[in-house]
């Protein structure tokens, strides 16, 4: 009999332990599954660069624990600097890709965050709003044209309408050719994403004809050269990527945005596809996009 109860006991405690067994399986299974694959949330870009009075658009994706897009999602959206860029509109729900778009305006020059959330999740996106920080470095060339035509005329903030323009000499005095090279120096670090030479497009202009003061003849474009800019032992120059037999302004994007305190483009001469002088290229006005303002 009291054999018997034993028998039983283990037989009951065995039972016991295989429902326990299923329970904490099932209690592991489910508490793995819903901490190993949660509902995400991503925003793309990564990062944001534009322009002053500008704006770019971002677009925020949420995803369910099965990788699934969730629609009719709340996403609230939120800038930590409203005086550097906005964010609009302020919230919204996904559509059926699980997706949201959102404007960010620049406002003024310099670094924002904009956060967005969703229920637990929350992504932030660092934007920069950048503006012509040209006018506050100081300009140098290999030498060309002084005074009314000197290196200062590059940065001056007057437009290529304007006619204010430096030259630079690419022949030497026995009418050979060499290259000639342009620079400008911050004298501390500044971040940049694109830049803009303002040159002639192959055509004679600023005048009627040779006997205007500001007359530049035809073929005196800056064409080609090399972009540089100054590593940060103060002394290394860092070749970012060239242009090559361009025709009108030089319109160039930095693959990555860089941090320095001077850039250069070098082996400047005109595009051989232009006729006319071949020589002395002209630059108008020579434009760099970021951050900080000069203000």
């Amino acid at each position: 009999m009291e054999n018997s109860k034993i028998s039983q006991n283990i037989t009951y405690e065995v039972h016991i332990k295989k429902h326990i067994n299923h329970f904490i399986i099932f209690i592991f299974t489910l508490v793995f599954c819903q901490t190993a694959f949660p509902n995400s949330i991503s925003v793309t870009p990564d990062s944001l660069f534009i322009d002053v009075q500008s704006s770019s658009t971002a677009t925020v994706k949420i995803l369910n624990d099965q990788k699934s897009p969730l629609s009719n999602v709340p996403v609230t959206a939120r800038s930590n600097k409203e005086s550097v860029a906005v964010v609009a509109p302020s919230g919204g729900l996904t559509n059926s890709n699980g997706q949201i778009s959102f404007t960010i305006a620049g406002i003024s020059n310099g670094t924002a965050t904009i956060t967005f959330n969703s229920n637990t999740l929350s992504k932030s996106l660092p934007v920069s709003v950048i503006s012509n920080i040209a006018p506050c470095a100081i300009a140098s060339s290999s030498g060309g044209g002084v005074d009314e035509f000197g290196p200062e005329m590059m940065n001056d903030e007057l437009e290529k309408e304007d006619c204010h323009y430096h030259w630079i000499r690419t022949q030497n005095k026995l009418g050979q050719r060499k290259h000639g090279w342009i620079r400008l120096d911050w004298g501390k670090e500044v971040t940049i994403t694109r830049m803009t030479i303002q040159t002639t497009d192959c055509n004679e202009s600023c005048g009627e004809d040779s006997n205007d003061f500001d007359y530049i003849d035809s073929g005196r474009n800056v064409g080609n050269g090399v972009v540089q800019y100054l590593d940060t032992d103060g002394i290394t120059w860092i070749t970012d990527d060239e242009f090559i037999e361009e025709i009108g302004d030089v319109e160039y994007l930095f693959p990555e945005p860089i941090t320095t305190k001077a850039i250069r483009v070098k082996k400047i001469s005109p595009s051989t596809q232009c006729n006319g002088q071949q020589s002395n290229p002209v630059v108008f006005e020579w434009k760099v996009y970021g951050t900080p303002s000069c203000n």
